[in-house]
């Protein structure tokens, strides 16, 4: 019963809720007069994605690695198992996946 839940999940579409995550980046003057920038991460959006599970663990490693070396934005499930899940999925994949995943088209010396 189980396998044929995993093949209708593969073949149906899902939507999934993803948070948008953002550096502050705001100027915070302390009671002494010392002057920092708050980074701290708060939520900035959240989107629904759909598709299947694949689809959606593939657009968010390649949206997280879009963002994170950018500016510090990242993406995270809101839903706690499906994060587990797509822990699950990625540890799965060969060395050669990950590294083409990470680095797509780019060229590495």
């Amino acid at each position: 019963m189980s396998t044929l839940r995993g093949k209708l999940n593969k073949c149906m579409g899902m939507k999934v809720r993803i948070e948008k995550w953002q550096p502050k980046n705001e100027t915070v003057v302390t009671e002494t007069g010392f002057r920092y920038l708050n980074t701290k991460s708060v939520i900035n959006n959240i989107e629904t994605w759909e598709g299947t599970k694949e689809e959606i663990f593939n657009k968010f490693d390649k949206s997280n690695n879009r963002l994170r070396y950018c500016n510090g934005s990242y993406y995270k499930f809101e839903d706690k198992t499906l994060k587990v899940e797509y822990l699950k999925w990625y540890e799965g994949l060969s060395e050669s996946t990950k590294f083409n995943m990470f680095y797509g088209n780019g060229v590495v010396d």
